[in-house]
């Protein structure tokens, strides 16, 4: 015999949205999160880079490049380089003042590192290093750095050859001197 709707057992109405999220679920200051470092990078790449697929790619290696293309704004670069590898990896070289490998009076940490590990930490904020600048002022080569399987920075100053190695924006091998260069008297050289 058929059943009428009041014979039926009542339709459980689910509390869920097409988003997934429950209306029961609490939204309050325990949903609240606030990213450290290069985290906001790597959880967000398309926030920085725009989309995370060949463009974003290309984006990357532009940001390292805008950097190459500071100095020579700036007078001190009349020779940039790209290399793109067998592995798909790409250099930047240039013959400018290299990124400053002293100790930074404030952070404690090598400078080089400094821009290349925290976010907004740079020369092109109006402390006089750059008149004019390209790329993401301070957050460009970070990003790649934080977004890279790996990362590798060379520095010539002052006649000596520093390195640094990195892997997903997190200092895998310190600074450090790799070599020396007989020529002092090129700017970065």
């Amino acid at each position: 015999m058929p059943k009428t709707d009041d014979d039926l057992p009542a339709k459980s109405v689910s509390s869920a949205r097409p988003t997934g999220i429950d209306t029961a679920q609490k939204y309050d200051a325990a949903q609240i999160d606030k990213l450290e470092g290069l985290e906001a990078v790597r959880k967000r790449p398309g926030m920085y880079i725009g989309d995370p697929d060949e463009r974003g790619l290309h984006h990357m290696v532009f940001e390292v490049l805008d950097n190459s293309i500071d100095e020579h704004l700036a007078g001190f670069c009349d020779k940039i380089e790209v290399t793109v590898h067998v592995d798909g990896s790409v250099s930047v070289r240039d013959n400018g003042r290299g990124i400053p490998v002293d100790i930074h009076p404030k952070w404690k940490m090598p400078a080089v590192e400094l821009v290349l590990t925290n976010l907004h930490a740079g020369g092109k904020f109006g402390q006089g290093a750059y008149k004019y600048s390209g790329g993401l002022h301070g957050v460009g080569a970070k990003c790649t750095n934080a977004l890279s399987d790996w990362f590798k920075v060379e520095v010539t100053r002052e006649g000596k050859v520093y390195h640094m190695a990195f892997e997903r924006g997190k200092t895998t091998e310190k600074l450090s001197v790799i070599g020396e260069i007989k020529n002092k008297r090129i700017p970065g050289r």
